[in-house]
């Protein structure tokens, strides 16, 4: 009777261990990464809450904002639903394209209704003290605080276990 007991505590240790090792291991979260280009090593994230973000930067020639909007899909693919800025200088579009929509207002310019589908994209942090921030549920996070400068990213939503995220910075707690 004794060994049939102790047999079955170990059974269950070993399924306690191996739940444990799934729930560690296993990529269970959503999040906005920032993959280091030159490693490939997790530099930072940011926890998915909502399937909407802005990047909002200071555009290096025209010193005026601009903000972008995303949309993440079920694929975790990026899509770029608007653009917003204030001038029409260099890098900066004069009108939409094909289905999309621009509106003047109150002095800034906006691109609606686009459907722009990327599965990632490289971000260069400038070396330049000029604005550079990841918006989403209403709150402004400081990239320039977290990323080096200098350094360019990869910017995709993946998922990430538990382990994986010991790996790297959490934005959400600056």
């Amino acid at each position: 009777m004794r060994l049939i007991s102790r047999q079955y505590l170990l059974l269950i240790l070993f399924v306690l261990i191996l739940i444990s090792s799934a729930l560690i291991f296993i990529p269970l979260k959503s999040s906005i990464t920032f993959i280091e280009s030159d490693t490939g090593h997790l530099a930072a994230y940011s926890l998915l809450t909502q399937p909407r973000f802005q990047i909002k930067y200071t555009h290096s020639i025209h010193l005026s904002d601009v903000v972008e909007s995303f949309e993440v899909l079920d694929d975790n693919t990026l899509k770029l639903v608007e653009l917003e800025y204030e001038d029409f200088n260099i890098g900066m579009p004069s009108n939409a394209g094909e289905g999309e929509v621009f509106i003047e207002e109150n002095g800034k310019y906006y691109i609606k209704n686009m459907d722009r589908r990327l599965p990632e994209f490289r971000m260069l942090i400038g070396d330049v003290d000029a604005g550079l921030f990841l918006i989403k549920n209403n709150r402004e996070y400081d990239l320039k605080k977290t990323l080096v400068r200098g350094e360019t990213y990869i910017f995709r939503i993946q998922r990430l276990s538990f382990f994986d995220r010991l790996k790297g910075v959490n934005i959400d707690e600056q």
